[in-house]
């Protein structure tokens, strides 16, 4: 570490193990840190421990010894945890899992070597196979018992880290198709990273192949490999091929890679693609914007503006209360708004190009009976997936002539199924 302050950090928070790597300003890229200095050990297991009765936490590659020699209370299987659960019971208490997820990823940051990791660190990326509602929920949980404000912690899933990663390359690499090869011991999937370069912005995405398992017998598994290498790369072009996993050796894939480097197509292989993808993308969110001219497109993005139209100062507006192209997980709006005469409330829904716009209406069972103009309300919106968005209003009546009635309405309104 040579800096000290404004830390830009990448988190890979994997199935089974983590890793985290850190903006080197002076080398210019994301650079990897080791568990412990002088060492090639650069991930540690998603594994805690707690000393009964204090609150003394260990992490990661500690936790073995600490569970077998001081007795202390054991809570690993983080991943699976974060995906499915909300609360765990633990040393006599009930704890939220983002609090553990908290502990283990303050814990793994120290590596930094850093006095207040708060004040230092400017931009924290997590990244993480997929973002399931419980993970996201969690996630922020950690961020907030680590007390990161929203606006310096981040969050995304290995296809986009896999995009960010990319992007930030010299452009020769992604001049045409780029592919990545996961490894997962004797598992190995595809994907293929996409550009509409038509479109304006250019228009990315990932699409997924297929997946196999490999023979355990080296000269069968180099021929399984060399064989799925060409049915996912077929006829296509490639600038360059990423390999990434445990489970993948140069001993062993002699054909394979003999395979993968035809037509002059650059290969890449580590273990660190996603973690340097989140920490570029870090700097992407907080300093720069390099790729302000190309838009990801992945499953979590939200295609539609919502908004609604209304009145100010006596004249007829659009007022967006969340605008198409971010991640669902970042898409929510706020807005008072005065009744008229009506008991409910109309969003207008139009997609990307803003081709196409439909209506919603919500319903306000229970409004109390008030003059016009004598009702005020709280709209929130905020996505809970990439094609549906959750409503939430509150009555809050209008001065002392008509306090709040305390009411709340909820509903759930799927953003690519409202009908004209």
């Amino acid at each position: 570490m040579n800096e000290v302050r404004n830390i830009l950090v990448g988190f890979d928070f994997g199935e089974k193990v983590s890793q985290l790597c850190y903006y080197d300003r002076r080398e210019g890229e994301p650079v990897s840190l080791p568990v412990k200095v002088g060492t090639g050990q650069y991930t540690f297991p998603n594994a805690l421990s707690k000393k009964p009765g204090e609150d003394e936490w260990h992490f990661g590659l500690e936790v073995e010894y600490f569970v077998e020699q001081q007795d202390e209370i054991a809570v690993d299987n983080l991943y699976t945890l974060c995906l499915e659960q909300e609360t765990v019971e633990v040393d006599g208490a009930t704890w939220k899992v983002g609090e553990f997820l908290g502990k283990f990823i303050g814990n793994a940051l120290r590596i930094l070597g850093v006095p207040d990791l708060v004040k230092s660190i400017s931009g924290l990326m997590i990244t993480t196979p997929v973002l399931t509602r419980p993970m996201v929920e969690n996630i922020r949980v950690a961020c907030q018992e680590m007390g990161f404000p929203r606006n310096r912690c981040f969050l995304q899933d290995y296809e986009e880290s896999f995009y960010y990663h990319t992007l930030y390359q010299k452009p020769e690499i992604w001049s045409r198709n780029v592919g990545l090869f996961i490894f997962d011991q004797d598992a190995v999937s595809y994907a293929k990273l996409e550009m509409n370069r038509s479109s304006r912005p250019v228009r990315v995405g990932v699409r997924r192949g297929e997946h196999t398992t490999l023979h355990t017998e080296a000269l069968q598994r180099d021929v399984d490999f060399c064989q799925f290498v060409i049915e996912s790369l077929e006829n296509e072009v490639y600038s360059s091929i990423y390999l990434v996993g445990d489970g993948f050796e140069r001993e062993w894939a002699e054909k394979s890679v003999a395979e993968l480097c035809k037509h002059q197509r650059r290969v890449f292989y580590g273990n660190n693609l996603f973690s340097k993808g989140a920490c570029y993308a870090a700097k992407e969110k907080t300093e720069e914007r390099n790729l302000k001219g190309y838009l990801y497109v992945g499953n979590d993005l939200v295609r539609e503006n919502v908004g609604m139209e209304m009145t100010v100062f006596g004249t007829p507006a659009y007022h967006p209360l969340i605008v198409s192209g971010v991640n669902w997980y970042e898409a929510m709006g706020d807005c008072e708004i005065i009744l008229d005469d009506t008991r409910e409330l109309e969003f207008v829904v139009s997609d990307m190009e803003n081709t196409r716009k439909v209506r919603y209406s919500m319903s306000l069972p229970g409004l109390p009976e008030r003059p016009a103009k004598a009702t005020r309300l709280h709209v929130h919106l905020e996505f809970t997936a990439a094609d549906e968005c959750r409503i939430d209003v509150i009555d809050m009546g209008f001065g002392d002539l008509y306090p709040s009635s305390n009411l709340t309405w909820h509903e759930t309104m799927k953003s690519r199924g409202a009908e004209e």
